[in-house]
């Protein structure tokens, strides 16, 4: 029988989902931007000239959910955009994108310093070093899928 409470894929997607709408409420009321904007500025601010496949493939999101945030971003003057070879375009953010991206930054992680509230430096390494090793398996539970796949 599954135990919600100890079935670690439930638990990780419960706070993700929940941090991911209060965060989006909140960046959207005061910056105008989603949770999917910033992930994307922030990438861009942290790896200037990446295409949209680079951002999809580090952060995890889908082609269209990221194209439609850099469109957004472009809009609203926070990235710039330069043609790299024949089908792929380059991002990085411009003054106004750096600027937003260090006032969103001031509150995302005094979010995360609240989420984290309770747990000593050691536990907070601790559980960095559990989530880095979590993101390494995601191959091998991608192995599983594919050998059901050929199973069936």
């Amino acid at each position: 029988m599954l135990d919600l409470n100890r079935y670690v894929p439930a638990l990780l997607v419960w706070v993700s989902n929940k941090l991911s709408s209060s965060a989006s409420q909140r960046y959207r009321q005061k910056f105008d931007l989603g949770v999917t904007d910033w992930r994307v500025l922030a990438y861009i601010e942290l790896y200037p000239w990446s295409t949209g496949s680079e951002v999809c493939q580090l952060i995890g999101l889908d082609k269209g959910a990221v194209s439609r945030s850099l469109t957004c971003l472009d809009g609203m003057g926070l990235v710039e955009a330069r043609p790299f070879g024949l089908r792929k375009i380059q991002y990085a953010t411009t003054e106004a994108g750096k600027a937003m991206y260090s006032t969103v930054l001031e509150t995302a992680l005094a979010r995360e310093e609240a989420l984290l509230s309770g747990f000593s430096d050691a536990e907070r390494d601790l559980m960095i070093k559990f989530l880095h090793r979590l993101l390494s398996n995601l191959p091998a539970v991608e192995a599983v899928a594919r050998s059901q796949d050929e199973a069936d």
